[in-house]
């Protein structure tokens, strides 16, 4: 029994190490130098106490940053965050070509994201993109997409509403799998329509993994960095920057890193807490 659990340990330690090293250790580092005015000529440099906390946290710039990845994470959630729940519902009533389907909602996520952003790019492209084209046919348009103010984070959403459920539909359609074909046709039998068996028996069954979508979800788009910054660099005017991405130009381009690990720290505590809440009020639903 010993050697077993020895040969486990052994065979998990590499993971733990990597894990120590590349999550928690940057982790620390962020902690230690968001008290330093960090200076890389002479690390750490001068300690300022929570003098970096006090500056970003009356920063006008840190506040809309803040506003507007919350606008985001509402705009996703609600434009995007049901559809793999909804896609797993429809797929599980398919009998015949039922893998063929799992398979064609998995095609997009072979494309690598960047890719993918960029073509949605050149497509809202005022003058020569796909979309304007279109539109001019039934009337509409054109439109500035990325540099309309009052379109451009609904116009950096809009390309996760086609991209299909990926690995989430998978989840979710195991989940809907593993419910006992029993319990549906029983309800079927006492009269209970598509409706009610999905309200009353699916989604339930479905809530613990529903659960762990959401706080996954909700941890990428308060993160999210990449498309935003390749659709418009956090343009126009500020109006799409978030605040990974103002840390990162704290950082990198202002090389201000304690600041930015001060607002990393901040950005880490807050979905902390608010995955704390979302286990809290789950936990009282059950």
């Amino acid at each position: 029994m010993s050697n077993i659990r020895w040969i486990a340990v052994l065979f998990l330690l590499p993971s733990v190490l990597c894990y120590l090293l590349f999550k928690y250790y940057p982790l620390l580092s962020m902690v230690y130098i968001s008290f330093f005015r960090y200076s890389i000529v002479n690390p750490p440099g001068e300690f300022v106490g929570l003098a970096n906390y006090i500056e970003f946290l009356s920063s006008s710039t840190f506040w809309q940053a803040v506003y507007n990845t919350f606008v985001f994470f509402a705009l996703y959630l609600g434009l995007t965050f049901w559809l793999p729940i909804v896609q797993a519902l429809l797929l599980s009533d398919i009998r015949k070509g039922n893998a063929f389907f799992r398979f064609m909602y998995q095609l997009p996520t072979v494309m690598p994201a960047v890719a993918g952003v960029l073509v949605w790019k050149w497509m809202y492209n005022p003058d020569y993109g796909l979309l304007n084209y279109w539109l001019s046919f039934v009337g509409l348009g054109p439109y500035m997409w990325l540099n309309d103010m009052s379109m451009t984070k609904f116009a950096i959403v809009l390309p996760a509403v086609f991209a299909g459920g990926g690995v989430s539909l998978l989840l979710y359609f195991s989940a809907i799998r593993s419910i006992p074909a029993e319990i549906l046709e029983a309800a079927k039998v006492d009269g209970a329509g598509p409706w009610r068996r999905m309200w009353t028996i699916l989604l339930p069954n479905m809530r613990f993994i529903i659960l762990i979508q959401f706080i996954a979800f909700m941890t990428g788009i308060l993160l999210a960095y990449d498309n935003i910054y390749v659709m418009t660099q956090g343009g126009p005017a500020g109006s799409t920057t978030v605040v990974s991405m103002l840390v990162v130009n704290t950082a990198f381009q202002q090389s201000r890193f304690g600041i930015s690990g001060a607002m990393s720290l901040f950005m880490f505590v807050l979905i902390a807490l608010l995955t704390i809440v979302q286990n809290k009020i789950s936990a009282e639903k059950d």
